[in-house]
Order: C-alpha cells, then structure tokens, then sequence
C-alpha cells in the first residue's frame, strides 16, 4: 500500500520536473541543453524502455552541458534520475 503511494507521487513528480527544465531551458535558449534533454521530455510512455531513455537523455545533460547548468537545474537532474532509478528498481 505505500509503495503504491510513493508510485504515484514519483509518476507526478516526474513530469512535473521536466516540464520545469524544459521551461528553464527554453526561458534562458539553452539550446544545447535543450537538445539533449528533449529526448527525456518526449520519452516517458510508461515502459521501462521509456524511462531508461529518458534517464539516459538526463544523464547526457548532465554530463554534456554541466558548465552551463544552473545549480538548481543541476538539482532538479539530479533528482528526477534518482526518481526514475527507484522507480526502476521497484518493477
């Protein structure tokens, strides 16, 4: 029953700190950062495959345009991967 509830929180969490880099990114035209994080935006069609991909696009934002992050972007990365990783782990 709780990990039902924590499911549900994670699956309306998620898209809601994408949409969030999505309109940071667009707001500064990061556009490099935009175009390896569209991917993860795009992704998520509730199959593990999808949120591996979408994991993977976070993860080549991060690694592909951390000089030009803002720490609560970074943030934000971060902490949508570590939810898509549990989310993962518990299937």
């Amino acid at each position: 029953m709780i990990c039902d509830v924590l499911m549900k929180k994670m699956y309306e969490e998620i898209p809601e700190l994408l949409k969030s880099l999505a309109d940071r990114f667009c707001e500064r035209r990061a556009y490099s950062c935009l175009l390896r994080f569209l991917p993860a935006f795009f992704s998520p069609n509730g199959l593990t495959d999808g949120w591996e991909d979408c994991r993977t696009a976070l993860a080549d934002t991060m690694a592909l345009c951390r000089d030009q992050l803002k720490p609560d972007e970074e943030n934000d990365l971060h902490k949508t991967m570590n939810l898509i990783d549990r989310m993962l782990a518990d299937r």
